[in-house]
């Protein structure tokens, strides 16, 4: 009879009848099937068994604890500000579970502290304890199986003992990745395109196996015959991973990273030791899904087997995100002002040993928009919910000590995706996105910074820094560069900064905050919108902020580029400035009040009257300085606007002085006209005709305004616009001393 047959997957049934060498010992062989080298090894007892139990338990702890910091966190977040002793009893909670953590964690790098780096060990081999040089974690497949079929277990290499008995299934050499029971399948993606992508070949397996198995002895010949089918299961689940994975690859991980990985993110992990399944202080089961998990616990939901890639979604520092703080001047009452809130919502792509070093290490080091796992201890001083930091102040760094060798030569990509998001006012206190995670070549952002969070302009884009223990809390070292692009700079970015200066009652961000001389270009493009459009300015947006303003002196020196400035403010009714610092306004104001002799006679477009005027001066300019100041927030704000009257942003002199120029202008033509001879002749008809108030609202504006803004927590007020009717004025005709 042939020796092979066949069968159906995961019975555990076969025809092959054992013909071998009888074993001393067959009830006591375990045999496993190591896929990188291609391999089948047997092993008596239980050493592997024991050794990868006590790995899987090490890693399940630590995830566990992992588990329940995240939990106690998002239980600390949803509390109201006035829960304060159930706040106090998750905050000692929270603080035991996390010097639990660091206590698992140190027992677990200890296990892995003489591991060789991957990218150092040999391709395609099964390492054993005689292996010069070369500790690796072996990932071996056990033909018995578990309760739930395919059984995935690991065990450091200098634990597999080298007169172990074992069967290549492939005398012929291999280039690594490249397996003899590999094969191709065709198929048609989303797009309609046609493809190929790697599947294990089972019959091929039992063909290999069939060969060899006159060399195994008969107990091992009777566990393959009796328990192939899980081989059979193994090659399934891992063709139908790669099927359905979300991250669309076409080729089977085998290689040592592969391994490293799929360990770490808990493709070990059996029933009684899975810290999603099984409580593992009280032990008994869990009824929450691992789908349904949040945090460091989304990378194991997220594991695609195949594959070995997951990724990790996280909200940094936690739910609701960390206020920033900014010290505010003496003579305004001094204290710290709240900025606004953000939230940082990665998703960080877990591949090899990269990946690897994320799942085990507490500490985080970024560059740009990479990210790596580091020695690190886990901190909570911080209550979840109401994290703040001083944004003027540096962030310490904690030194990533006794890096494992293991990651130690790993070089880190791109692996970090996501945004900053802040929470807007405009949008009932949701959040909504500030800045996308920078794309591309990144090795030069940053350098030389040392502070904690800073905007600046760059490439026609706005670039944001963010230090990585703001991000990832005290674990987290190296910073995150973000950009805002295109649009988005006047839709997402500029409302932050607005807010951002009306809650530090508009004094000047200092330069760690806002890089040297680049507020002078968020200052500008508001401006240099209204004068070019915004499809032609953001088609072409200059690079660096010298050229922005360079674009805008010029734009200064052109009248058909001032009107159209000025046409843009009437068209928007000042929408256009709302989010835009006192300097725009200063700097808007300036212009429209600036006037010649042919400004006088021959500039129909600034007299152009409204409806309800007649006999006006630059009625339509006088609006558009009124619609300036439409969404100016306070007296304060107001002042600054004053004092910034200047197209080039500086301080001009005192507000008092700059408006009474405005005033002045405004005044222009406002003198009463008289008509008639009332008072000369009896019953004769006197008229008098009063062409605008704009002068007078002006001043009511001002009058009308807060001394400043008050700022309470962290639930910020929308802005508050001046009330419209002071926006408009219309010519008042008084006919013997009654109006009409």
């Amino acid at each position: 009879m042939s020796d092979a047959t066949d069968m159906v997957h995961g019975s555990g049934k076969m025809s092959m009848q054992a013909k071998g060498i009888p074993a001393s010992n067959p009830s006591g062989s375990r045999v496993y099937f190591h896929a990188d080298s291609e391999t089948l090894i047997v092993v008596e007892g239980n050493d592997v068994e024991q050794e990868s139990n006590r790995l899987n338990e090490l890693l399940g702890y630590q995830v566990d604890s992992q588990i329940r910091i995240d939990e106690l966190t998002k239980k600390c977040s949803d509390l109201d500000w006035g829960q304060v002793t159930q706040r106090n009893t998750l905050q000692t909670e929270l603080q035991k579970e996390t010097q639990r953590l660091n206590e698992l964690n140190k027992k677990l790098r200890v296990e892995l502290t003489s591991l060789t780096p991957t990218e150092e060990l040999p391709k395609a081999t099964l390492l054993d304890s005689k292996s010069k040089n070369a500790i690796g974690l072996m990932e071996l497949i056990e033909v018995r199986g578990g309760v739930k079929g395919t059984r995935f277990t690991y065990v450091r290499s200098d634990k597999i003992q080298s007169h172990w008995r074992r069967y290549s299934l492939n005398n012929k050499q291999q280039e690594s990745g490249k397996k003899s029971f590999i094969k191709s399948e065709e198929y048609t993606d989303e797009q309609g395109k046609k493809k190929s992508r790697e599947q294990i070949d089972f019959d091929k397996i039992k063909s290999q196996i069939s060969k060899i198995k006159p060399n195994m002895l008969k107990g091992e010949q009777e566990i393959i015959e009796q328990h192939i089918g899980i081989l059979g299961k193994w090659a399934e689940d891992m063709n139908e991973s790669l099927r359905n994975s979300p991250y669309k690859g076409d080729r089977i991980g085998f290689d040592s990273q592969s391994q490293l990985m799929r360990w770490t993110y808990g493709a070990g992990l059996t029933e009684e030791l899975d810290p999603f399944e099984i409580d593992f202080r009280s032990k008994k089961k869990k009824i929450k899904n691992v789908g349904e998990l949040s945090g460091k616990g989304s990378a194991y939901a997220s594991l695609a087997l195949a594959e070995s890639k997951s990724k990790l979604t996280l909200s940094l520092p936690d739910a609701e995100g960390i206020t920033i703080l900014y010290p505010l001047k003496p003579e305004i009452g001094g204290g710290m002002g709240e900025l606004g809130t953000l939230r940082f919502d990665f998703e960080v792509a877990l591949t090899g040993s990269i990946g690897a070093s994320l799942g085990v290490e507490l500490g985080v080091s970024t560059k740009a928009n990479w990210a790596k796992g580091v020695p690190a201890s886990s901190v909570s001083t911080v209550t979840p919910g109401k994290q703040t930091v001083d944004i003027t102040k540096v962030i310490e760094e904690p030194e990533a000590k006794g890096e494992l060798t293991v990651f130690a030569g790993a070089q880190a990509s791109v692996n970090i995706s996501g945004a900053i998001m802040w929470r807007n006012p405009d949008e009932k206190q949701k959040y909504t996105s500030l800045a996308k995670v920078a794309l591309g070549a990144t090795a030069q952002f940053g350098v030389g910074w040392s502070g904690t969070f800073r905007f600046s302009y760059e490439n026609g884009q706005v670039r944001v820094l963010a230090r990585g223990g703001m991000c990832w809390g005290g674990g987290g070292k190296g910073s995150v560069a973000f950009d805002v692009d295109s649009t988005a700079i006047l839709t997402d970015f500029m409302p932050c900064l607005t807010y951002m200066l009306r809650n530090a009652d508009y004094i000047k961000l200092s330069e760690n905050v806002i890089r040297d001389g680049d507020f002078y270009a968020f200052c500008a493009l508001p401006l240099l919108i209204g004068m070019y459009g915004v499809n032609q300015l953001v088609d072409n947006f200059q690079y660096e902020t010298t050229e922005l303003l360079v674009k805008l002196e010029k734009g200064w020196g052109e009248k058909e580029l001032r009107v159209a400035l000025m046409q843009h403010i009437l068209d928007t009714q000042g929408a256009c400035l709302k989010f835009s610092p006192p300097e725009s306004k200063g700097a808007a104001i300036a212009s429209l009040i600036e006037r010649n002799f042919w400004d006088d006679v021959a500039s129909p477009a600034s007299h152009a009257q409204t409806e309800c005027e007649g006999q006006t001066t630059y009625s339509a300019r006088k609006r558009a300085v009124l619609l300036a100041l439409r969404w100016v927030q306070s007296k304060r704000d107001y002042e600054n606007v004053m004092q910034h009257l200047s197209k080039g942003f500086e301080i001009s002199g005192s507000w008092q002085g700059n408006q009474q120029e405005v005033v002045g202008f405004l005044a222009l033509g406002e003198k009463m006209r008289a008509y008639g001879v009332g008072d000369i002749i009896p019953n004769a008809s006197t008229v008098n005709i009063l062409p605008s108030h704009y002068a007078e609202n002006l001043m009511n504006i001002y009058n009308s305004l807060p001394d400043f803004v008050e700022v309470k927590g962290n639930e910020l007020q929308p802005l508050v616009e001046v009330s419209p009717v002071l926006m408009e004025s219309c010519t008042r005709v008084i006919v013997n001393g009654v109006e009409i």
